[in-house]
């Protein structure tokens, strides 16, 4: 009889595993980064050079949420920032602000509510000398099931004359 029980519950225990597998793939599977990278970078194109970028992984639940990115900048360089949405089955506010989330006069510099994507990315060129920005992802609450995606910001920049 113990050897029914523990075959069973081993048998249970692997379906668990497969299944948990099975959805982590079918969940992120919208989010091919590297074709998603490459698609932000022909936005750069042709005055701005590739610096980096930074993949942030969303999931949506049954509440809004916030993620903040700090982005270092040097001072003497031109930026192009480069937000490709095509990897999130919702709608995602991006803001960019002066200073973090906490801090007191902080300014906003752009808003993707303000703008039109091309392709599902918006752009975004500071024309203040910054240090550093700061990315706000304002997450919706899920519209359906929990449901999982990601952002690809791209920086590019230009050596200024």
């Amino acid at each position: 009889m113990k050897t029914l029980k523990t075959k069973i519950t081993s048998i249970s225990i692997l379906l668990f595993f497969l299944s948990v597998s099975f959805t982590g793939v079918s969940q992120s599977s919208s989010c091919n980064t590297v074709e998603l990278k490459t698609q932000s970078k022909e936005f750069l194109k042709p005055d701005f050079r590739y610096d980096a970028s930074k993949t942030t992984y969303l999931t949506f639940l049954n509440k809004k949420q916030f993620k903040e990115l700090e982005v270092p900048l040097y001072i003497g360089e031109k930026y192009k920032l480069v937000f490709n949405t095509a990897g999130v089955p919702e709608n995602v506010d991006i803001e960019v602000y002066t200073k973090k989330y906490e801090a007191n006069g902080r300014e906003l510099l752009f808003s993707s509510r303000d703008s039109e994507p091309t392709d599902n990315c918006y752009t975004f060129e500071p024309t203040k000398a910054l240090r550093r920005v700061y990315i706000d992802y304002l997450i919706p609450p899920a519209s359906g099931e929990k449901s999982s995606g990601c952002v690809v910001m791209t920086l590019g920049y230009k050596i200024k004359k």
